[in-house]
């Protein structure tokens, strides 16, 4: 039986659990107060689930399950979902979620979800990834389908999918208020998808108010398409602006393989 191992740290706000549990298993854990928090979740050798906050101000939730995949006992790849929502003030928040093994013809592993968000001001975070093995999807609906990612003030965002060779993010860097809704992702041997996916009706929207820069950038070996916009393209795709007083981009959602 593969054994999933969990480390939380918490300094000035409540202690954490720490310890090895079966797969089937759910854990949760939640956080309010001052200081530094971080988990650490290693589901065997399928998925690792990591965040990591610190500030004035930082509350939370954070819930990870394991399923094991009965109906094909043979691929020895168990399901992982972990489920985030964050708060912070004057501080930085920062997860990351990895899917670390595959089956065969599904391609191969590697593909990650990174988010961080720092900033002189509130920062709010709310994300829920599931790994398999045949895939890596960020599905919020039914967790939180908008303003997945928030902040006032000076601030930088960083959003990533895909793996070292394949993948799409956002970076902001701002003055503003900020609200990026990116509600899905998805990723399997055939390319990924970003800001789109997973059965759902697309919602990828960004809204600043302030001054500063946005980047999209994206790389795919074959081919990048935007849902709106009409590029296609192959190579490294990027989308900059600077701005004083405001950026709006409606749909970045794009795909890549």
């Amino acid at each position: 039986m593969k054994k999933i191992l969990i480390v939380g740290i918490l300094a000035f706000a409540m202690i954490a659990s720490a310890g090895l549990v079966s797969a089937g298993t759910t854990v949760d854990t939640f956080w309010n107060g001052v200081g530094i928090f971080d988990t650490h979740f290693n589901a065997g050798d399928d998925a690792t689930s990591d965040f990591w906050t610190s500030g004035n101000a930082i509350s939370g939730e954070w819930h990870t399950t394991v399923t094991p995949n009965t109906q094909y006992p043979y691929m020895n790849v168990d399901s992982v979902t972990t489920e985030v929502k964050s708060s912070v003030g004057n501080g930085f928040m920062k997860y990351k979620f990895t899917r670390d093994d595959s089956y065969g013809s599904y391609g191969p592993a590697g593909q990650e979800s990174y988010t961080f968000i720092d900033t002189v001001g509130t920062g709010d975070f709310a994300w829920r990834s599931t790994s398999n093995y045949a895939s890596l999807k960020s599905c919020n609906y039914g967790w939180q389908a908008s303003g997945q990612m928030q902040a006032t003030g000076n601030q930088e965002i960083i959003h990533t999918f895909g793996t070292v060779s394949e993948w799409a993010g956002i970076h902001v860097l701002a003055d503003a208020t900020t609200s990026i809704s990116d509600m899905s992702e998805t990723s399997n041997s055939g390319g990924y998808t970003f800001g789109k996916g997973c059965g759902c009706y697309t919602n990828a929207n960004v809204d600043i108010t302030g001054s500063g820069t946005f980047d999209l950038s994206a790389y795919a070996d074959n081919s990048i398409t935007t849902q709106t916009g009409g590029i296609t393209t192959d190579g490294f795709l990027n989308i900059h602006s600077a701005f004083n007083n405001g950026f709006h981009y409606n749909n970045f959602a794009l795909s890549g393989n």
